[in-house]
């Protein structure tokens, strides 16, 4: 093995495999040592894209490569450039100019590819590289750079759920504190009792890049918890797409459980305003009628251009969101699936990876 590190996989994987692609790897010319991608990969090895994918992100994981984003002209396919995941939601959201065109363009995740570059060298001499290089281009000649549409985002969204939602240790550790001051002693004091929820639940939801959250909203007939403005256009599928234009949380800091009032009231604010999505948020588990208002409601709007879900969470889900560091954005979706799905006893570990 030219790097160490795939003597590990090496009964793991297709141990072929390993050994081909430990070779491929090592003997790259230098100008060839970025832009590879798993279409790369399973077209030169012929290989199943998963395999390839799987051998690619173990190699990341062992810094022997780098994960990088590539953008492109959805029509011209010029190169707009390369990004990290940090910017990938930047990117979704502002339009970008395309030289190429002279004229912006709305970038979805079809054009954004996911590429690697190599950054550790092999455990080799020149020697080995050397005499590895002249056989590999006697024989195989140069690498192309091939960028397909499996090697787009348009299907990861474990990527741009990460590239919107990604908390700093700063955050997390400011989540904590907010929740030990849940059960401080406020006496007669039940707003700022409810505050202390509310404050932390706008936290942890402002955390996602374009939302925008406040506890101070009040219409002529209600008034709101937390409001949360969701500011992404989406033009496609994902959580994203029922959270927009916005939504709406009630928190409830009490030691009874959630009732099917609270339930009742923000599908009400629903039917009467934009919003789609609604959170209760106690520190019980809510009542089992509450689900299922929830779920009827459900049914009776799916099929219009309008959807209309609310979820409850508690503090068994803020051990999941702040403790376990699961994704909020990926939460959201299991705790949808759930009523859409009538499954209440579904677990978040059933469709964990």
């Amino acid at each position: 093995m030219f790097y160490k590190q795939f003597s590990t996989i090496i009964d793991v994987l297709n141990p072929e495999f390993v050994e081909n692609f430990d070779y491929w790897l090592a003997t790259l010319p230098k100008n060839n040592q970025k832009n590879i991608t798993a279409s790369v990969i399973s077209a030169r090895l012929s290989v199943k894209y998963s395999l390839a994918e799987a051998i690619l992100s173990f190699a990341e994981k062992q810094r022997i490569l780098e994960k990088y984003y590539l953008v492109r002209c959805p029509d011209c396919d010029y190169s707009l450039g390369t990004i990290t995941k940090d910017e990938i939601a930047d990117i979704l959201v502002n339009p970008q100019f395309c030289e190429e065109c002279e004229e912006e363009k709305r970038i979805t995740l079809d054009d954004i590819y996911a590429a690697y570059k190599v950054i550790q060298q092999p455990d080799a001499t020149e020697e080995e590289i050397a005499r590895a290089i002249e056989k590999r281009l006697n024989q195989n000649g140069g690498t192309e750079v091939n960028f397909l549409k499996a090697d787009s985002l348009s299907g990861d969204k474990t990527t741009l759920y990460e590239a919107f939602y990604n908390p700093s240790e700063s955050a997390y550790e400011m989540f904590n504190e907010l929740r030990n001051k849940l059960d401080l002693d406020y006496g007669t004091n039940t707003t700022a009792k409810g505050r202390a929820l509310e404050k932390l639940i706008l936290e942890i939801f402002n955390q996602i890049k374009y939302v925008k959250g406040t506890n101070d909203v009040r219409t002529k007939t209600n008034q709101f918890d937390c409001t949360l403005l969701c500011g992404i256009d989406t033009v496609f599928l994902s959580v994203f797409n029922i959270l927009s234009p916005c939504f709406i949380i009630e928190c409830k800091n009490e030691k009874k459980k959630p009732d099917n009032t609270y339930t009742n009231k923000l599908e009400s604010i629903m039917d009467t305003s934009s919003a789609q999505f609604g959170i209760v948020f106690g520190r019980k588990d809510a009542t089992d009628t509450c689900f299922n208002i929830s779920r009827e409601h459900y049914l009776t709007r799916r099929n219009t251009e309008k959807q209309q879900i609310v979820i409850t969470c508690y503090d068994k889900d803020l051990e999941y969101i702040i403790d376990k560091r699961v994704n909020l954005l990926q939460y959201i979706e299991y705790k949808i699936f759930q009523i859409a799905n009538n499954s209440p006893k579904s677990t978040y570990e059933m469709f964990a990876n």
